[in-house]
């Protein structure tokens, strides 16, 4: 049904082609008619105009939608990797450094072989091929430090955690590592109490806790191990005056029980021997001196 003539009123009345610059802002949503009795032309809305308007609206308001979730999901991605990239990793750069007494032998063994002019000899061919089995037993590692780690060498202990820790000869298990490296940690030893506070700060084995994290790194810290004091300072941004304070106390309080012994850090992990024992001015809170409890 057409519109009614505005001027005779008749409903004899049909569409009118729009003319070169009369579509302007003001006739967006109306259109010309002309009536067939007068001859008159004149614009009526245009329901077509009101819907294809909504269509177009509602096409880019869906446009929009999808390009911001596609916007969000990238940028939560990133910021993921950001913090996962920030963390401290499970297996430390000492447990990276960390090689195996196995593998060190085969690699003596290589570099003997091949300075050695020798011939082999055919009675030695049976032990050689034994040990190249026992190497390639996937838990033979795990055996071979599991006896004396039971009765209480930090070393081994130190040495199963990491073995645990990493998953390289054993199977890895956070729960295990942590068990073995926490037990070499209370023994004094530097460098399992690094991992120790590493595993507290990132809960793979233990549940969080920066006030522990904080302790052992503070403990290594004051042994001598370079990569601890880097990784202290991180959590301590992260403690309030509070938890820094309970954190140092306990650190004094566990240094102080302790004998009077130097701490044992293996060459393993790039460092001496030997770390003479820490003075008044190196103790776990001598940094923070300035802080009360």
């Amino acid at each position: 049904m057409y519109a009614k003539c505005i001027k005779c009123g008749s409903e004899k009345t049909h569409s009118s082609r729009v003319r070169p610059g009369e579509r302007t802002l003001e006739r967006l949503f109306l259109k010309p008619m002309r009536c067939r009795e007068c001859k008159e032309r004149f614009w009526v809305r245009n329901p077509n105009a009101y819907i294809a308007a909504g269509a177009t609206l509602a096409i880019s308001g869906l446009f929009i939608g999808a390009v911001w979730l596609i916007i969000s999901a990238n940028m939560a991605d990133g910021y993921i990797a950001t913090e996962t990239e920030s963390e401290q990793p499970a297996v430390s750069e000492a447990a990276k450094l960390y090689r195996d007494p196995l593998t060190q032998q085969d690699a003596r063994n290589t570099d003997n072989n091949k300075s050695s002019d020798r011939k082999i000899i055919p009675d030695a061919q049976p032990a050689t091929s034994s040990a190249q089995k026992l190497a390639d037993d996937h838990y033979f590692r795990v055996r071979l430090y599991q006896e004396n780690a039971e009765k209480g060498d930090s070393d081994a202990q130190y040495k199963l955690g990491l073995l645990y820790l990493t998953g390289n000869g054993a199977l890895q298990d956070f729960d295990e590592a942590a068990r073995w490296l926490k037990l070499a940690a209370e023994q004094g030893y530097a460098l399992a109490q690094y991992e120790l506070g590493l595993i507290y700060r990132t809960g793979h084995g233990f549940a969080i806790d920066p006030v522990k994290s904080y302790m052992w790194l503070n403990l290594a810290a004051a042994a001598g191990i370079q990569q601890a004091v880097t990784a202290r300072d991180e959590v301590m941004r992260s403690l309030s005056a509070k938890q820094l304070a309970q954190a140092q106390k306990i650190s004094r309080e566990w240094l102080a029980s302790r004998p009077k012994s130097e701490p044992y850090v293996p060459e393993a992990a790039g460092m001496k021997n030997k770390v003479s024992p820490a003075s008044p001015a190196s103790e776990p809170d001598a940094a923070f001196s300035g802080q009360t409890e």
